[in-house]
């Protein structure tokens, strides 16, 4: 549907060309218009992925990305965690009894909800430990380090405490602990 306001706009358009081109600069005109037209809703449909949600937050470029490597629906980061405005806290459990796999799964979570309050896949090292023994029991003091050093192939480095970087693997790691913690 066009309206006359449009229609008028398309035939000033025209007829600000040379005579010998009016008559196929009208027809281009009004062929783009209605057929954006058409496509107008699928646009809006793409542009709402990108604007903040109810909740006013936006998903961070690299966890989308993220995600989209890894195949995972962002519905599923609803269920680890509950997220309003620029607010995030973790809503997730881990069921596994083993302190060591607890350990590893919760550094993992831990650095997807670092990124997604800054976009970093990080999380620090004493955070780690403060939550393993407040949060979720798990804490192991006489293997806590020793565990993190064994799972090195899943950080950048552990060398800077503060901020310790997934790597690759561990990405590939965190996709498959996310689909575990909400399965389970």
């Amino acid at each position: 549907m066009i309206t006359v306001e449009e229609l008028k706009e398309i035939t000033e358009l025209a007829e600000s060309v040379p005579e010998q081109f009016r008559l196929k600069c009208f027809e281009l005109l009004l062929s783009h218009h209605l057929s954006s037209q058409e496509k107008a809703p699928e646009l809006k449909v793409k542009q709402k992925t990108t604007e903040p949600g109810a909740s006013g937050f936006v998903l961070p470029i690299d966890v989308k990305v993220f995600i989209g490597q890894h195949s995972i629906d962002e519905a599923s980061l609803e269920k680890l965690f509950f997220i309003e405005g620029g607010n995030i806290r973790p809503i997730y459990m881990l069921k596994t009894r083993k302190k060591a796999t607890a350990q590893i799964q919760l550094a993992l979570l831990m650095a997807l909800e670092n990124a997604l309050m800054n976009g970093e896949f990080k999380f620090s090292i004493e955070s780690l430990r403060q939550r393993c023994k407040e949060d979720f029991k798990c804490f192991d003091s006489a293997n806590f380090a020793a565990n993190l050093k064994n799972n090195t192939l899943l950080f950048n480095s552990l060398v800077d405490e503060s901020a310790v970087f997934l790597s690759p693997d561990g990405k590939i790691q965190l996709a498959d602990v996310i689909e575990k913690v909400i399965n389970e």
